[in-house]
């Protein structure tokens, strides 16, 4: 331990010689950041230093306390990923669904800033001693166009440099073989600790099991009705436009697909009184166009189109052409086919081996990709 100490010190006196970010002057030389990058590097003083140098001068490049997806402005719902609550012990739940998604057509360069945008604004809701996050991924929906290896591999290599220590689970619902083509090329290239913090969940039976474990009960219970609203065919208006809050002509409460009600209390109406008190002559006005550099960098920011809505511009009503139509319907029926089987294979692990895809050169991982660290 004396010696990790010696590390610790060494490490923030090195780079307390960099310049200071102007947006988080703290970050750079705090005992959090500085122990992070030292665990990702197995406590490589050389390595852990030239990491943390470059994240460094990746976040006074690319601002993530104010990044914003302009995706997500431009084309309501071009991403579904959001924060919807916490766990057990405290740490973000992040919630998507390819189903939600109004497009089935990403990149690396949109989905590495919608997942910033998040995870920076989920950092402001996690307390004293909470340090990782829990991503739960729905899999209905995704096609080869919406997750791919190229993708997979950029985001999470983004993720490993610049975030290290900070991925506590990824739990994966309804897998189909597009997924596991995917997830086959992708494994190969990260740490074992970092694949093992992945779990394949597709029947019933077991997410049930599992979010009992992991997630209080009303998490678990918005997590399930959540899925089940999601593989309904079509997909209804409050699902597709999940930035909106639901409304009922009965006054009997509705499923809210923004987030549990806990979620929606504690942050969403906090963040909608923020928007609004500058009317009042208290804080910075929060409601810019796109709600981003006059936002309080303690403020925890939901969606994009959440924002959108709760600071009261207008948010256009998705429509999708008949080939993204014909796309996602081929995505959910693929799941569903699947998901017999997987109910038929209960207690047994699904052989990666039985899912072999033919995926086009332009998704693969590039041929001179490295294998990545432990740094998620």
């Amino acid at each position: 331990m004396a010696d990790k100490t010696k590390m610790i010190a060494e490490l923030k006196e090195r780079i307390a010689k960099l310049q200071p970010l102007p947006d988080e002057p703290d970050f750079s030389t705090a005992d959090e950041t500085i122990i992070r990058y030292l665990k990702s590097r197995d406590w490589d003083l050389e390595a852990a230093e030239k990491m943390l140098s470059e994240s460094i001068e990746y976040r006074r490049r690319t601002r993530p306390l104010t990044l914003e997806c302009s995706w997500c402005h431009n084309r309501p719902g071009f991403h579904s990923m959001r924060q919807v609550g916490h766990d057990e012990a405290g740490r973000p739940v992040i919630y998507a669904n390819f189903a939600q998604a109004s497009t089935h057509k990403n990149t690396t360069e949109d989905s590495v800033a919608h997942v910033t945008y998040l995870i920076e604004n989920a950092k402001r809701t996690m307390t004293p001693g909470v340090s990782t996050w829990v991503f739960v991924i729905d899999c209905t929906g995704m096609t080869l166009s919406s997750c791919n290896p190229k993708l997979g591999y950029g985001v999470t290599n983004s993720l490993s440099n610049h975030y290290p220590e900070r991925l506590g689970q990824v739990v994966c619902l309804n897998h189909s073989p597009v997924f596991h083509g995917v997830w086959k090329a992708i494994k190969q290239f990260l740490h074992p600790q970092t694949a093992a913090k992945v779990k394949l969940v597709r029947s019933k039976s077991k997410m049930t099991d599992l979010f009992s474990r992991l997630f209080s009960a009303e998490l678990s219970h918005w997590l399930l009705e959540e899925i089940a609203l999601n593989k309904q065919k079509p997909l209804s208006k409050p699902q597709v436009e999940f930035w909106n809050p639901p409304s009922s002509s009965t006054g009997k409460p509705l499923h809210d697909p923004r987030g549990t009600p806990t979620y929606v209390t504690q942050y969403l109406e906090t963040f909608k009184k923020a928007c609004q008190s500058d009317s009042d002559g208290g804080s910075p006005n929060l409601a810019t166009p796109l709600g981003n550099e006059a936002t309080p960098f303690h403020v925890h920011k939901p969606h994009p189109n959440i924002v959108d809505h709760l600071t009261g511009r207008e948010v256009a009503a998705v429509s999708l052409s008949k080939e993204e139509l014909l796309e996602r319907q081929r995505a959910q029926s693929m799941v569903e086919k699947e998901g017999g089987k997987g109910e038929k294979r209960e207690g047994e692990e699904v052989e990666e081996g039985d899912f072999d895809l033919d995926i086009p050169s332009d998704l693969q991982i590039p041929a001179n990709a490295v294998r990545l660290g432990t740094g998620s």
